[in-house]
């Protein structure tokens, strides 16, 4: 089949929303409080100070971020910084460099200036120093009370992917249920689609969680980093947030404090050969005194996907996506807010056995815009308020060339939040209200479920301390969630609605046993609301290739889970070994009947309801034998039990092993720069514990390779990465594959990459 190739005119034709939404919030910039406005409950301050080495020598180019409100300074040649103009209130300030061990000091703001010197000291392990999505204030990877995964910038650089499973499946307890190279969903330890929250820079995204193929609308070439809580985080999160939290973290707005004013921009671009796909994407961004603002552009298009037995027909995939970012910050407090348009085509390969000449296709456009601001209220407190909105239109048509819709979706999502954040003595904590409005309607030939209206109302309530070597947090939240549906005399369907109550609660524990070495445990409950699809789907569901039935009698799934770990974080040496037991109530899967569907010969399932238990463990470990050789290795096994029906869960992930061992070179003046050489790769066992319904492929091994440079042309280093997946172009296939009856996995994919200013 002939595939238009580029940008085509309808890419960007919803583009009249981008352009109110930049006009609307360029006004409430421009009508914002301006850098130094009389002072309100309390007068801004600055911090700053010197960040030395050991021996005392100032150290230059150290990241110096104040992670909950977003702002960031450099150091100078002398290793001084400065940020000037911070609201009041309790922040955890973090100090990273490459090849030294991050700090993170936390400190209470009020109207007088503070100075905070540190010295670092070398370390060969990079750890990312922050993360912001799993506690109120801002903590490390190693001193989180929940199991956290941080890719940070260097690794998503050379690692990013044309999905958010695919780029995120190397991790340690994560994995990648894909249908093709275009739909790629998070697995973290057996769960995915709506038990998986995604979060874009922590907003809450409502679009993957119709079916199998459908994954969620959110880029990662632009990230600065994407953090991942394995486990269940409904407190802070509310519903979905069952198995565990994705948030998708862009940079900071650039700041120029009191300094001159900069416009920078930076492109990134590469090539793919296995399904000849090429992708960019370019930024420019600025700022002058407080005002920040950010515009990105990305895209690519890829060709049909190519295994070691050839080629797979009707599975290419294409995608663009544009922001613009813009945000006031200053002693008043914040004033930020950002539109992201995107569209997709995604195609779909059938079983060629069934439908040779199938070209079916997926028109997906994504609209998403959110505000945020955020006030001091003098003390050591702040209030933060939220907006946001969504629209997710996506369309499935039969064939090429063609403009009927089979099924169209249309959904319409507003979020609010508003929070509390306070210290007081030991404690720091959050206390806040949520609220969530979705609208779904449906449009095309062929009706699945019913138009419906969900609301949803949160209040909830976290809290941190340290008491001696103990790190403890702990909190509640209450939820109640309506959902409606409209008259469908197509599903012989009458207007109901249903009505949820939701009280959860969390408590995690870490106690240091000596300084490089930490325990962890973690106890929480989560919860998720059954969906419009799980109690009224009454079709055919192409995606699924199933006669789906729902229940509208189903409960919420509540689950309780618990984690204990072990954390050893040297200056070589970075260790974390730990198990998790997950139990889940009311778990709402799907039955097969036995019976057929007499119009479309698919087999007929039903939505039911039973329990379940997930158990398993996770292991990673990084050996730094000396400054330039980093190696690592990582095992993590998921064992998932339907305990009302006595058989295994479906699509759980089988053992799996990974490794790699990187060489690098030392950071330099001339015109190579950083240069490093990586051979890894993984193990995945035969999953042995197969739902009846499923089937399981032989296990296999894999291996990949990388290597890469800083390249000095002119006063800009360039970063040119090469990898190499699949080096021996192995036959195997992925037992989260959705393909994997009738497709191999691909092959050998070499891809190339060079970067400037990002």
């Amino acid at each position: 089949m002939e595939r238009a190739r580029g940008v085509r005119p309808e890419a960007f034709r919803e583009g009249s929303l981008m352009v109110s939404s930049i006009a609307v919030l360029a006004v409430l910039l421009t009508a914002a409080p301006p850098a130094d406005p009389s002072p309100g409950p309390a007068a801004a301050a600055t911090l700053s100070g010197r960040v030395t080495t050991t021996d005392g020598l100032g150290l230059p180019d150290v990241r110096v971020e104040v992670g909950e409100i977003h702002r960031s300074a450099t150091t100078n040649a002398e290793g001084r910084y400065r940020l000037p103009q911070l609201p009041t209130g309790t922040y955890s300030v973090t100090f990273a460099r490459i090849g030294f061990a991050p700090q993170v000091r936390r400190v209470t703001i009020a109207s007088q200036d503070i100075t905070i010197d540190v010295q670092l000291v070398q370390s060969a392990i990079e750890l990312q120093a922050i993360q912001i999505t799993a506690t109120p204030l801002a903590t490390t990877a190693l001193t989180s009370p929940q199991p956290l995964t941080v890719v940070g910038a260097d690794e998503l650089r050379s690692n990013v992917r044309a999905t958010l499973g695919e780029t995120l499946e190397g991790q340690v307890g994560l994995r990648n249920f894909s249908t093709g190279s275009g739909i790629g969903k998070p697995v973290i330890r057996g769960l995915t689609s709506n038990r998986v929250l995604i979060l874009a820079d922590g907003q809450r995204l409502e679009n993957a969680q119709f079916g199998d193929e459908h994954g969620p609308q959110v880029e990662t070439a632009d990230a600065e980093r994407i953090e991942v809580i394995r486990g269940p985080a409904s407190v802070l999160y509310g519903s979905d947030a069952l198995g565990g939290v994705i948030n998708v973290v862009p940079r900071p707005l650039p700041d120029a404090g009191d300094g001159r004013g900069f416009v920078r921009a930076g492109l990134t671009s590469a090539w793919s050969s296995n399904n000849r796909q090429p992708e960019g994407t370019g930024m420019l961004e600025g700022a002058s005194r407080s005002f920040g603002f950010r515009t990105t552009l990305s895209g690519r298009d890829g060709g049909d996907v190519r295994t070691p037995a050839g080629r797979l027909a009707n599975s290419g995939n294409e995608a663009y996506d544009g922001s613009i970012a813009l945000g006031t910050r200053a002693g008043w407090g914040s004033l930020t807010g950002a539109y992201t348009h995107r569209e997709e085509r995604v195609e779909i390969h059938e079983d060629p056995a069934e439908e040779p000449d199938f070209t079916g296709f997926q028109r997906i456009g994504e609209d998403r815009a959110k505000v945020s601001l955020s006030l001091p209220t003098g003390g050591s407190s702040r209030i933060e308020a939220d907006l946001g909105f969504e629209r997710n239109r996506r369309r499935e048509f039969e064939e090429a060339g063609t403009d009927e819709v089979e099924l169209g979706l249309l959904s319409r999502t507003w979020t609010a939040d508003l929070h509390l954040h306070h210290a007081a003595g030991r404690f720091a904590g959050i206390i806040g209200v949520s609220g969530l409005r979705t609208s779904l309607g449906k449009f095309g030939e062929e009706t699945l479920v019913p138009e419906s209206s969900t609301s949803n109302g949160g209040i909830y309530a976290f809290e941190q301390t340290e008491v001696g070597r103990w790190s403890l947090s702990f909190g509640a939240r209450y939820d109640y969630r309506r959902l409606a549906v409209e008259d469908d005399e197509d599903l012989g369907l009458a207007a109901q609605s249903r009505d949820w109550h939701s009280v959860i609660g969390n408590f995690g524990a870490l106690f240091h046993v000596t300084e490089p070495v930490a325990l962890v445990l973690n106890v929480g409950r989560g919860f998720r609301a059954p969906s419009s699809f799980d109690l009224f789907a009454n079709g055919v569901h192409e995606g699924t290739v199933a006669f789906e039935r729902g229940n509208p009698d189903l409960r919420n799934e509540k689950s309780l889970n618990g984690d204990l770990a072990v954390r050893v974080q040297s200056s070589r040496v970075r260790l974390e070994v730990g198990g998790f037991l997950n139990v889940i109530d009311d778990y709402i899967h799907s039955r097969p009947t036995g019976t057929f569907d007499p119009e479309s010969g698919f087999e007929v399932f039903d939505v039911v309801q039973g329990n379940a238990r997930l158990t398993g463990f996770e292991a990673a470990a990084e050996l730094h034998a000396t400054g330039g050789v980093h190696l690592r290795t990582g095992l993590d096994y998921v064992h998932g039990q339907n305990t009302t029906t006595d058989t295994p869960l479906p699509l759980m992930p089988p053992f799996r092993w990974t490794w790699s061992a990187r060489l690098e070179g030392k950071e330099g003046a001339g015109a190579l720069s950083r240069p490093w050489l990586l051979v890894g790769g993984e193990t995945n066992a035969r999953q042995g514990r197969v739902d009846p319904s499923d089937f399981a492929p032989e296990g296999y091994s894999l291996f990949n390779a990388g290597m890469g440079a800083d390249l000095r042309l002119g006063s800009r280093p360039v970063g040119i990465d090469v990898s190499l997946r699949n080096l021996f172009d192995r036959e195997y296939t992925s037992f989260l594959s959705r393909y994997k009856r009738y497709a191999l996995n691909p092959g050998r994919n070499l891809t190339v990459r060079a970067s400037i200013g990002m």
